[in-house]
């Protein structure tokens, strides 16, 4: 009966990741592309600020369309999710991004950029490169950890090949720069705590990987005391020390 109970929680946390919240990332991608054909047809009829609202709209389809797709193409996990907690943090992270739309709604003091009217357009290009810049860094890792990739916390394949030499997430150091230029086309009291708070859960949730992953894994021990956890660790090689740093997901 219990082994039935897990097998079942196991195929629907599957089922749920490859189908159900990667259409919800493609449909709300959907919805802020449809806002930018609409809304910013023609560049010579932009008024003053009209660029930086059509950075951050592009920004926002590249940050769900890249979800999504990840999403679509990842396998199974070898060992699904153990506890809510290891269920409710990666879902809390992924339908975070619902709380963006409601700047709309916030007082401007909270909502409104707080850069002068003359820095807004270049720093909201500044943002959307940025943004640009760490969709590159995600799809690096994306590429070399193939369909391992997933929302909850599992157990999958261990890569160690790739940007996963240099850091155990690379995934989510290009999420750091991502959400940094999603803070930097807003450039707003509001979107810098919702940033903060997402980049909060999405660090949670690693930590949780790991903790899984270590539990099944010396040689990921290993790999964790010798690179960074988000970034490249910087550290001076020893004598006789390897040089190589390979790690995991993420």
């Amino acid at each position: 009966m219990r082994q039935d109970f897990y097998r079942q929680a196991a195929l629907l946390t599957s089922f749920t990741e490859r189908f159900i919240l990667s259409a919800f990332y493609f449909v709300y991608a959907w919805a802020y592309y449809l806002m930018i054909t609409n809304l910013w047809p023609d560049r010579a009829h932009w008024a003053d600020g009209d660029l930086v609202e059509f950075a951050r709209e592009v920004t926002m389809v590249l940050l769900l369309f890249f979800e999504g797709l990840t999403l679509l193409l990842a396998r199974r996990a070898t060992a699904t999710p153990r506890n809510l907690e290891e269920v409710a943090v990666p879902l809390a992270a992924s339908f975070f991004y619902l709380a963006y739309g409601a700047m709309d709604w916030l007082p401007h003091a909270l909502a409104d950029s707080v850069l002068p009217l003359r820095w807004q357009e270049p720093v909201a290009v500044a943002g959307l490169g940025v943004d640009v810049l760490g969709t590159v860094i995600s799809m690096w890792g994306v590429i070399y950890l193939g369909r391992s990739f997933g929302i909850f916390v599992a157990v999958r394949k261990v890569v160690l090949r790739g940007p996963y030499r240099f850091m155990r997430h690379p995934i989510y150091c290009g999420y750091l720069f991502m959400f940094a230029g999603l803070a930097l086309t807003y450039s707003s009291p509001a979107a810098l705590v919702l940033v903060t708070i997402h980049i909060a859960l999405f660090i949670y949730r690693a930590r949780l990987e790991e903790a899984r992953l270590a539990e099944h894994s010396a040689e990921y021990r290993d790999h964790q005391r010798r690179t960074g956890f988000i970034f490249p660790k910087l550290r001076v090689k020893r004598e006789g020390e390897s040089a190589q740093c390979s790690t995991p997901n993420g």
